[in-house]
């Protein structure tokens, strides 16, 4: 899935949205933390914490600019 596409399941509040992140980024965010973190366990809780962080940041309306969001 694209990063539009994506963008626009966050945009209408669908929780595959978080699904689809973690398909595509999942894997590059998990080992991002695990090398800063070297804990699977807090790696693991890092990265749903930041895709958590994510969705409650979901602006009730489309910025005009997505990379804003």
């Amino acid at each position: 899935m694209d990063d539009k596409s994506i963008g626009d399941l966050y945009f209408s509040w669908s929780k595959n949205a978080i699904t689809q992140t973690d398909k595509k980024y999942g894997h590059d965010c998990y080992s991002i933390a695990y090398n800063i973190l070297t804990n699977k366990e807090d790696a693991e809780e890092s990265v749903s914490d930041a895709y958590m962080t994510a969705w409650s940041a979901i602006p009730l309306r489309r910025p005009s600019v997505r990379s804003t969001f």
